[in-house]
C-alpha cells in the first residue's frame, strides 16, 4: 500500500519564530517514490532532515544533512517514501549559524555523524521525532539556537552589505557586479568568499540566473527582454550563463522547484 506523501512537490511554510534576518525560508518536499529531481543552484546553505516513513506516515528514521552553496544543478534521488524538511538561510548566514567554512561545503553535503556534530544535543529530538510535523517543529527549534549564537564579524557585516547591493542592482537589471568591489578592493572579495562560499563573479552569475529564471516563470515577454531585465548583456550572454548553472537554455527550460530570491 502506497503512502500519502504530506505535501508532494516542493511548499515553503511560514517561519514562525524564526530571525527572518538570517533564515530565509521553512520548506517540506515529499515524493510517493524514489525519482530523480534537479536542484538548481541558489548559493544558499540549507539543514534539511530526511524522514523515510512507514506505510502509516509515521516517521521511520531520520537522517541530517547540511547542503553546501551550489552553482552547479544537480540530480537528487531520494529513497522512495521520504519526506524533506529543510530550512534555508539568507546568502552569507549559513556557515556563521552552522559553525562551517561555506567554501569547503561548495557543490557538496555533510551527512552522518559530521552533520550530527554541528548541532550536537539539538540533534536530538530532530532525529527522534516520529512524525514529520515534529521533525520539521525539532529542526526550527534547532535553527533558532544556532542563529542566536552566530557571531557576526566586521568582515561579514561588509560582505552582506555588499551582498545585498548585489541584489538590488540585479533586481533593477544592472549590469556588473557591486560597485566598490573592482579588483583593487581585495579585502571585500576575501570577505565575500569566505562568508558565502563563492568568488564575487560565481555569486552574481548564481543571482543573476535564479532572477531570469522568476522573470520567464512569472511570464516575463520575449527572451531578449528577460535577458536585459535580469542585467545580461544579451539574449545570448543569459543562455550561456543558463548552460553553465542550469545545464539547459531559457528556451527549453528544465523542471525543477524554484526558489524565489527576489520576490
Amino acid at each position: 500500500m502506497g503512502i500519502a506523501v504530506l505535501d508532494s512537490g516542493y511548499v515553503e511554510l511560514p517561519l514562525g519564530t524564526l530571525d527572518a534576518t538570517r533564515i530565509e525560508a521553512v520548506w517540506r518536499y515529499g515524493l510517493a517514490a524514489g525519482e530523480p529531481q534537479r536542484v538548481l543552484p541558489d548559493g544558499r546553505m540549507d539543514l534539511v532532515a530526511h524522514c523515510v516513513l512507514h506505510p502509516d506516515s509515521s516517521v521511520a528514521s531520520v537522517r541530517l544533512v547540511v547542503a553546501g552553496p551550489a552553482d552547479t544543478a544537480t540530480q537528487v534521488v531520494l529513497r522512495a517514501n521520504t519526506v524533506l524538511v529543510g530550512v534555508r538561510f539568507h546568502m552569507g548566514w549559513g556557515g556563521v549559524c552552522l559553525g562551517v567554512v561555506p567554501h569547503t561545503l561548495r557543490n557538496q553535503a555533510l551527512t552522518g555523524p559530521c552533520a550530527l556534530a554541528l548541532l550536537g544535543p539539538l540533534a536530538d529530538a530532530v532525529v527522534r521525532a516520529d512524525t514529520v510535523p515534529r521533525a520539521q517543529a525539532a529542526l526550527c527549534a534547532a535553527v533558532s539556537a544556532l542563529a542566536a549564537r552566530a557571531v557576526v564579524t566586521a568582515a561579514h557585516g561588509r560582505a552582506l552589505q555588499a551582498i545585498a547591493q548585489m541584489k538590488r542592482r540585479i533586481q533593477a537589471g544592472a549590469y556588473g557586479d557591486v560597485p566598490g568591489a573592482e579588483s583593487s578592493s581585495r579585502t571585500l572579495r576575501r570577505d565575500i568568499v569566505a562568508v558565502a562560499g563563492f568568488p564575487l563573479r560565481t555569486l552574481s552569475g548564481v543571482l543573476r540566473f535564479q532572477r531570469a529564471l522568476e522573470l520567464l516563470d512569472a511570464g516575463g515577454g520575449p527572451l531578449s527582454g528577460v535577458a536585459v531585465a535580469a542585467g545580461y548583456t544579451d539574449q545570448a550572454h543569459m543562455t550561456r550563463e543558463f548552460r553553465r548553472f542550469g545545464g539547459f537554455t531559457p528556451t527549453v527550460p528544465s523542471p525543477a522547484p524554484l526558489v524565489r530570491l527576489f520576490g
